[in-house]
Parts: C-alpha cells; sequence; structure tokens
C-alpha cells in the first residue's frame, strides 16, 4: 500500500445513488459467524471505502450483513438485494423477509434476479409491486439481473428500469445466452439510455484468478458504459489485492494519457 495508507476505491453514482465502484460481493462470507463477517465488511467500508454491499435471500450471507448495518448510520452504506418472484405476493415476500432480517427500513437497490430469456413478461406483477415500494420509500432504485444479453438489451428500453447488473469478464464466463460481444453491446445499450449498470463475474467465479491484472484491465477498458464492479471475494486480503490492481491500472492508464 502507497505510502503506507490503505488503498480506497473511488465514487461513482448507481442510477443517481453514490457508491463505490467496487461492490463486495457478499454471498462468500456466507460461512462466517455473523460478527466476524461484519468485521470483514465494515473493515471493506472503512478501510478501503467499499461501501456498496450486494446480497440476496439465497446467498445465506443476510446475517452477517445485518450485523455489519448495525455498525453504521444507514445511510453510509448502499445494499443491493434481489427476487426471484413473478407475482406480488413473492416479490413482497422476499422484500418484506430482506428488510426483517437485515433489519433495515429501506434498501438501495431491489432486483429482479437471474431473470432467464423471455421471462421478463412473466415478472410485470413483481416488478410493478417494486415501483409501489420505491414510491413509498423502501426502494430507492428498481431493475434487473440476467445472464442473458437479449434481457439486457430489452430491459434499456424499459423506462422503469434503472439498474440493469449481469456477468462480464473477457472470457465470456457466466453468459448463459448471447455471446461476450451481444453482452457488451447490450450493456452499452442499457448505459446509453440511462441506466445505471454494474457488473458480476468479472473474475469468472475464480475461473480468471490466475491473471486478476488482465481480467481487471479488461474490465476497466469498458469503464466508459460500467459504473461498478461486483467483486465476489471471501476475506479482506483478497479485497485489498484487488483494489490495489484495481487503482494501479486506473494510475497506469493516467499516466499514459
Amino acid at each position: 500500500m502507497k505510502g503506507g495508507k490503505e488503498t480506497r476505491a473511488g465514487r461513482v453514482r448507481l442510477a443517481g445513488v453514490p457508491v463505490s465502484e467496487i461492490c463486495f460481493g457478499t454471498e462468500h462470507i456466507n460461512r462466517s459467524l455473523p460478527e466476524y463477517g461484519a468485521g470483514i465488511l465494515e473493515a471493506a467500508a472503512r478501510r478501503h471505502g467499499v461501501t456498496f454491499w450486494d446480497t440476496d435471500n439465497a446467498y445465506g450471507s443476510q446475517t452477517q450483513v445485518a450485523a455489519a448495518l448495525a455498525r453504521f448510520d444507514r445511510a453510509e452504506v448502499q445494499v443491493t438485494s434481489k427476487t426471484y418472484g413473478r407475482s406480488r405476493q413473492e416479490a413482497e415476500y422476499d422484500l418484506t423477509r430482506t428488510l426483517r432480517e437485515l433489519d433495515t427500513p429501506y434498501l438501495d437497490f431491489f432486483l429482479l434476479h437471474e431473470v432467464a430469456a423471455g421471462k421478463l413478461g412473466e415478472k410485470r406483477e413483481a416488478f410493478e409491486y417494486m415501483l409501489e415500494m420505491q414510491k413509498a420509500g423502501k426502494v430507492r432504485a428498481v431493475g434487473l439481473s440476467s445472464h442473458c444479453a437479449p434481457v439486457i438489451a430489452a430491459a434499456a428500453g424499459i423506462p422503469e428500469i434503472q439498474v440493469v447488473c449481469a456477468p462480464f469478464n473477457r472470457e465470456g464466463s457466466r453468459i448463459e445466452q448471447g455471446s461476450l460481444l451481444d453482452m457488451e453491446n447490450a450493456l452499452c445499450k442499457a448505459h446509453a439510455a440511462g441506466k445505471g449498470v454494474y457488473v458480476i463475474k468479472v473474475l469468472g467465479k475464480g475461473e480468471l484468478t490466475y491473471d486478476v491484472r488482465g481480467a481487471l484491465a479488461w474490465a476497466l477498458e469498458r469503464r466508459a458504459f460500467l459504473d461498478a464492479y461486483n467483486l465476489g471475494v471471501a476475506n479482506l486480503a483478497e479485497l485489498r489485492e484487488n483494489i490495489d490492481t484495481f487503482n494501479a491500472i486506473l494510475e497506469g492508464e493516467e499516466e499514459g494519457a
């Protein structure tokens, strides 16, 4: 760490909400004791500026996230959670459960999760409920996640969708429908339409860790249409390495400009 200081993530806006450019994917701390997991998230935020946390009912990490949230003023941290629901009742169940488990009055981002190709229309009822909850102040921004390029492209044309999230890495790993180029074009289209765009699986869920710098450099070359990067890590050492590499790449770009 340069100058003996902790390396920190930069800040961006996602659908108008200020977040850290690096997002902490919490799935990999789901086996930690709640207070231990909370300590990891607290250090990520206070030492490294990673205040954007991604969770979900299915990850099993909401206990850890809740314990961490209790250590902050709520406005200091931004949290995403999701629903697989199709009906109003299913989305309501997921949001109610999430708010209760996290012990928070609102989510910063609430997404339809892993929307499959051709299934977006089936989730309209759930999405209408999400919009109602946004008006009620229980959600700040709504959107969807999908592993399918056609879904992201379709979302670009829906004004009510404010955030899109998708796997995106140089090998095209974890994309379920469409090519890597298809996904890149879909994300560009969404960003051009004013959506907040954040990506997951930048390291291919571990498949690209043989070349972390190369994988991150590839993703950062596409920063013009990507707002934030969800890096799933299990501990602070991994997070610190990723932030150091992330910032070194950006500093190298500035020096070469």
